[in-house]
């Protein structure tokens, strides 16, 4: 894959830039969906890609990243196996294919939540517009193109989420 390599760096600053923006340090175990070759391995530790690109996934393969093959609509892993599940710029088609894109989004966010520890971190301009406002509860922060919600709040089938315990997570202050 040395296609990609002569683009990491470019991949670093994007990575590094999103995070500034959206104000959050990551440390701990994450899972990146919709990865690409790259993924937030390029800046952190413990990162698992998720991609449906055999191509992608197997760059990640060579850099040491771990990663999984399957489309972002099959989220099979255990609930709270990740401090963070983060995506950036997620592609809609696949939500589209599958008839409501609103309804496929909304799953997805409920994966996202369900196995996450701690945050779920979604960035796309074309995904926010379309997140289901019965989790608005749980947005930490959110920013035109970003929401940050509080997985370790999240209740699966419950509307309570105002008995959520206030952890210490390292998040940068926006202003």
């Amino acid at each position: 894959m040395k296609v990609f390599s002569g683009c990491r760096w470019a991949a670093e600053l994007r990575f590094k830039n999103y995070l500034e923006q959206m104000g959050i340090d990551l440390e701990g175990s994450i899972l990146d969906i919709a990865s690409g070759p790259f993924s937030l391995g390029c800046i952190c530790n413990d990162v698992h890609g998720h991609d449906n690109c055999p191509g992608f996934v197997r760059c990640l393969e060579e850099m040491g990243i771990p990663a999984s093959l399957a489309d972002i609509s099959r989220l099979d892993y255990p609930s709270k196996s990740f401090r963070y599940v983060v995506t950036f710029n997620p592609p809609l088609r696949p939500f589209r294919q599958r008839g409501d894109a609103r309804s496929g989004i909304k799953r997805f966010l409920e994966d996202m939540l369900r196995i996450a520890q701690e945050r779920v971190i979604i960035r796309s301009s074309t995904v926010i517009p379309l997140l289901p406002a019965e989790y608005d509860s749980l947005i930490d922060r959110s920013g035109e193109n970003f929401a940050i919600y509080r997985a370790d709040c999240y209740r699966p089938g419950s509307e309570m989420y105002s008995q959520c315990e206030t952890h210490s997570i390292p998040i940068q202050s926006t202003s």
